[in-house]
């Protein structure tokens, strides 16, 4: 394909056949040739200037993540969207409502019945039970009101889940501004589609209301600070929401244990906290007893990380059978147990196609693809499977979808994985609502691993009628 401005608009040769934008003999599938056509009139001179102003605009609108203390950084961004056909969406909506269902009830069940599926030794050797939450019963029975679930594409089409995130779920932000900023400066790459579009400050508004005994309650969003890596998706959601956000210095809980909170607009009882923090009482001294008491609602409950393991991840499946009595509508990575010897020993001999992952990481950190890894760190990561196997989990490596990045510093596309984290919101009624779309992210060249903290990229998506 080329174009008559400047210079030639060359795609890469896929590599392999799982390539969303190009069949293996580099022709363009059917749902992004609008788009490529679209391209191809802009011209390469064109599509690195509207890149580069939406490369400034990302700086100028603090859309940052923070890497190391006290240093910030723009979010990379690969503005060519990523389209995601209608069918396959109803699908995945689907299968991601029933995972969150599904983890609701188990969560329930843990701390407030007789749970039976997850073995107790993985239950409680996992770094985020937490059995100060045992017998509480969160407002309507609700434990994660906000879900996200790492999700791939295989070749023939399946979405296959990951991992689950239950416990401060990020990105919501970094979807929305992507698809802001991507309609912005590149609006014609959408022309021809019909989107699905969709507003999510009333779903989530909706969710606070549900959740509180009060017709209005007052809401605040609890950050870490202007320092936190995150502190780009608590002030864009405060934004969003129109409500305040609070640092652990601006609430105090009262002698009769209700949490006030004191900002520029004067001093308020608070009904309502979306926390973006983890350790409570390091942040808001009494704040865990006026929960555990009733007197303000957590979003999420204090409890849900417990799912975040990626050990417990193994028994989600059966969790949806015996919950819900349903097939899960989503396949998921085949992983293992290495508490098992015979798992252990299975693992051991194939380590050459497996990917190594810590139980409680997150972010990119604690994942090892080990047929990336050097000889002596495949070594010693063996010797602490041997020792440590209570810590690890190992998955099987997929061979998952790829989508075309543009480079504008030499004008240049080349094909890298991606995933997909799609968002749910469960609100007190039990209705669960699925963002359409989610977060494509972007690994770096010649890896797998597509956390932003770890330096890939976000990528725009859009559900496509």
């Amino acid at each position: 394909m080329t174009c008559t401005a400047d210079k030639a608009m060359l795609l890469p040769n896929p590599t392999g056949s799982n390539n969303e934008v190009l069949h293996p003999d580099g022709t363009v599938r059917p749902i992004y040739q609008r788009m490529m056509a679209s391209l191809q009139q802009l011209g390469i001179g064109q599509l690195r200037r509207r890149w580069r102003e939406a490369k400034d605009q990302t700086a100028l609108d603090a859309f940052t993540f923070s890497l190391e203390p006290n240093q910030f950084r723009p979010v990379p961004t690969d503005w060519l969207p990523r389209f995601i056909p209608q069918e396959d969406w109803e699908l995945i909506s689907a299968g991601v409502a029933q995972r969150q269902r599904a983890l609701n009830k188990f969560l329930a069940d843990l701390y407030c019945g007789q749970q039976k599926l997850v073995p107790e030794e993985v239950v409680y050797s996992g770094h985020y039970y937490d059995p100060e939450v045992k017998n509480f019963t969160p407002p309507q029975g609700v434990y994660a009101h906000i879900y996200g679930v790492d999700l791939v594409r295989l070749e023939e089409g399946n979405y296959v889940a990951l991992e689950d995130n239950l416990r401060i779920p990020s990105g919501i932000s970094y979807q929305l501004k992507c698809l802001e900023l991507g309609r912005r400066f590149l609006p014609e790459l959408l022309e021809g589609y019909e989107i699905l579009l969709y507003d999510i400050r009333s779903t989530y508004l909706d969710m606070f209301v549900s959740l509180s005994q009060r017709e209005c309650p007052t809401s605040v969003i609890l950050t870490d600070g202007r320092f936190g890596s995150a502190f780009f998706e608590h002030r864009y959601l405060s934004e969003l929401l129109g409500i305040p956000l609070v640092e652990g210095s601006d609430l105090q809980v009262s002698k009769g244990g209700r949490v006030c909170a004191r900002t520029q607009d004067g001093e308020f009882e608070v009904d309502v906290i979306y926390r973006r923090v983890e350790d409570l009482e390091l942040f808001v001294p009494g704040l865990r007893r006026a929960y555990l008491q009733n007197k303000v609602v957590l979003v999420n409950a204090l409890g849900t990380g417990v799912v975040d393991d990626k050990l417990v991840f193994l028994w989600v499946p059966d969790m949806i059978r015996h919950y819900l009595n349903e097939e899960p509508i989503l396949k998921q990575a085949t992983s293992y147990h290495l508490m098992s010897a015979a798992n252990r020993r299975f693992v051991l001999e194939n380590m050459d196609r497996l990917v190594l992952k810590t139980r409680e990481g997150y972010g990119g950190q604690g994942v090892f693809i080990m047929p990336d890894m050097g000889v002596d760190e495949r070594a010693s990561l063996s010797r602490q499977i041997a020792t440590r196997q209570e810590a690890f989990v190992a998955q099987e490596m997929l061979d998952f979808s790829k989508h075309l990045v543009f480079d504008e510093e030499v004008g240049e596309f080349e094909e890298r994985y991606i995933d997909l984290r799609v968002y749910s919101v469960q609100n007190g009624r039990g209705e669960v609502s699925v963002i359409p779309g989610g977060l494509t992210r972007v690994a770096l060249p010649n890896t797998r691993i597509t956390n932003n903290s770890s330096g890939g990229l976000c990528k725009g998506t859009w559900v496509v009628q």
